[in-house]
């Protein structure tokens, strides 16, 4: 969650005004202001490139190398609260590359659409196969991303890291970033993604072992307006099978079986679940302690797609994708959940798809 000031919270769970700045940033000239007719951001943390922007800018904002255009254009969305004193609280929602632009002639709005950094690099596939060793996964990571993005600030939240044993990427620069097996950061158990400044930050995958960062709740003075819970198998697993495929000829490294074996969990695999076996295998695993540590992030990134929640509430734009949340609803006890995807606009409530690793969270 963005930090935030103690007028916040309470301002959100009262009425309020909202507020929204939207900065162009040219690639020729000073940054400027626009009018803001409509926006829409989606972030969401299973897609590579976290960040979408969708949004309707006043006809009379500036075109062109020096305004609104698809040659290299950012647009910075900030959206928060006017707390009616003359001062206001906007959090960033992200720096945004425009790739799209539509005009509605004569007199219409700018309709634009944007990307997170992530599909920056993304775009930038490498020119020849790269080929790797020896080094710090998480420089190497640093090292890519600044490649791509010359300027980019890098955030490390983790020290969790490995040494890069012997490996080839053909062409994707961002599957060798992350969202593949083949990934570092998946090889590591770490997730890279831009936020809401276009920094990349480099996290740990999130559990509920985090804290939570916000009450979702009902009733007088919360926030929530409405909740579906829903329950499935699909992508369910919850043993994990990792090995190292040794491409430059060493010994192989495993297998390292990690599973759920909570007592109380209702997919642990010695459980009426059952077992349901993920094989990954990595050139980037080169100790069994970089597998076992690869496993546990992939299976605490499965085990909860078994109980999920969506959920509208009042707009809170600090949040972000893996933040835990406490959500009560008015006919059950308190559950911890993480949130996977967030869909903010100007036109109402925020909503949200929510994942827990628990049956029953009560007390939480």
């Amino acid at each position: 969650m963005w930090p935030v000031s103690a007028r916040w919270d309470p301002a959100l769970r009262h009425t309020y005004r909202p507020a929204a700045r939207a900065t162009v940033i040219p690639p020729q000239g000073a940054p400027f202001v626009a009018r803001l007719l409509s926006w829409s951001v989606t972030a969401d943390r299973t897609s590579n490139t976290r960040r979408t922007l969708h949004a309707t800018l006043a006809p009379e904002t500036r075109r062109g190398l020096d305004g609104v255009t698809v040659q290299g254009a950012y647009l910075q969305l900030d959206v928060g609260i006017d707390y009616g004193d003359g001062s206001s609280e906007l959090i960033p929602q992200g720096l945004f590359r425009l790739d799209s632009e539509d005009t509605e002639r004569p007199g219409g709005g700018i309709a634009v659409q944007g990307y997170g950094r992530e599909k920056v690099v993304a775009d930038d596939r490498f020119l020849t196969p790269r080929t790797e060793r020896n080094s710090s996964a998480l420089d190497l990571i640093e090292v890519l991303l600044l490649e791509s993005v010359t300027d980019a600030v890098v955030v490390r939240r983790t020290t969790r890291d490995a040494v890069v044993p012997y490996t080839t990427w053909e062409r994707e620069r961002w599957e060798a970033i992350d969202g593949t097996d083949a990934s570092l950061a998946r090889a590591v158990g770490v997730e890279v993604w831009a936020d809401g400044r276009g920094r990349f930050v480099i996290s740990a995958v999130p559990t509920l072992a985090d804290p939570p960062v916000w009450t979702v709740d009902a009733g007088r003075g919360g926030v929530l307006v409405s909740a579906r819970a829903s329950t499935s198998t699909d992508g369910v697993y919850n043993v994990v099978v990792a090995t190292g495929d040794a491409s430059d000829g060493t010994v192989p490294v495993g297998p390292i079986i990690v599973q759920d074996q909570t007592p109380t969990s209702p997919t642990r695999a010695s459980g009426p679940f059952g077992r349901r076996v993920r094989h990954y295998s990595s050139p980037l695993l080169a100790t069994p302690d970089q597998a076992t540590t690869a496993a546990h992030s992939l299976l605490a990134n499965s085990l909860g797609l078994a109980r999920g929640l969506a959920f509208t509430a009042v707009p809170n734009p600090a949040l972000e994708p893996g933040d835990v949340v406490r959500v009560a609803v008015p006919d059950g006890p308190p559950e911890l959940h993480i949130i996977d995807k967030i869909q903010l606009s100007s036109n109402g409530a925020m909503s949200c798809d929510t994942r827990s690793t628990k049956a029953d969270d009560e007390g939480a």
